[in-house]
């Protein structure tokens, strides 16, 4: 009978250790999933974001994460693709003498789009620094206008930014859409690209007279100004052979 005892117990605690060696602990389990960031900053490797439960590519939370102690869950969306992953930036853009996080987002990309956002955070109270988006400040501060001459054969197209007019008088093309369906405006809502890894902050807004005819590009510059980010000069360059 003590001996059928013995023979119980050492198979209760040979089966206790298969189970713990097929179980690792939670924090294993956390790490693991920590192991993965989305990004990392090139500046500093401890700067990463990771993605909270993507579904098909996509994410609708991230983890901002700044060394071991700095961490917080930020409610924005993004494509989780290699291709589209996001940027993250570490870097002194506002000249407090105190690096911030810059994080670009792809909420879109394709044939013909790519649309980008961007968010910039403070290190030190994690907390996210207004940001105008480069969209909002195209909207109001560019107006265009795209109209046919000489029978189509000819495209007269005006931009003004801030009260002073660029005009581009491009002729039609073969290699190019029908003319007869040209916008009556620049379209800038297909692409929106950022850029933090020159000073300052940039953007880059591209127009077009139809979804697969680009004429020219907005380059936007940010200037920091009473705690946030603003849009400040911006430029108009065609597009070859425009």
């Amino acid at each position: 009978m003590f001996k059928l005892l013995i023979v119980i117990l050492l198979s209760m605690l040979l089966s206790s250790s298969v189970m713990t060696s097929d179980h690792p602990s939670s924090g294993m389990v956390t790490e693991t999933v920590r192991s993965h960031p989305l990004a990392s900053a090139p500046e500093d490797s401890s700067v990463r974001l990771y993605a909270v439960s993507p579904s098909q590519g996509i994410f609708h939370s991230a983890v901002l994460e700044i060394g071991q102690q700095q961490r917080r869950t930020f409610q924005w969306s993004g494509l989780a693709e290699i291709s589209a992953a996001p940027q993250l930036y570490y870097r002194d853009v506002n000249e407090d003498g105190v690096r911030e996080v810059i994080v670009i987002l792809t909420r879109a990309s394709g044939t013909g789009v790519e649309l980008q956002e961007m968010h910039i955070v403070n290190a030190q109270t994690m907390e996210e620094y207004a940001v105008e988006s480069a969209a909002n400040a195209v909207s109001q501060r560019i107006h265009s206008s795209v109209e046919l001459r000489d029978h189509n054969r000819q495209v007269h197209i005006t931009v003004t930014i801030n009260g002073t007019t660029h005009t581009m008088d491009p002729k039609a093309s073969v290699f190019y859409d029908d003319p007869a369906h040209f916008t009556k405006h620049l379209d800038f809502s297909s692409v929106v690209i950022y850029d933090a890894e020159q000073s300052p902050l940039q953007a880059t807004v591209s127009g077009s007279v139809s979804p697969s005819e680009f004429v020219g590009d907005l380059d936007l510059k940010y200037v920091y100004e009473q705690g946030q980010f603003r849009v400040g000069p911006i430029k108009f360059e065609a597009s070859s052979p425009f």
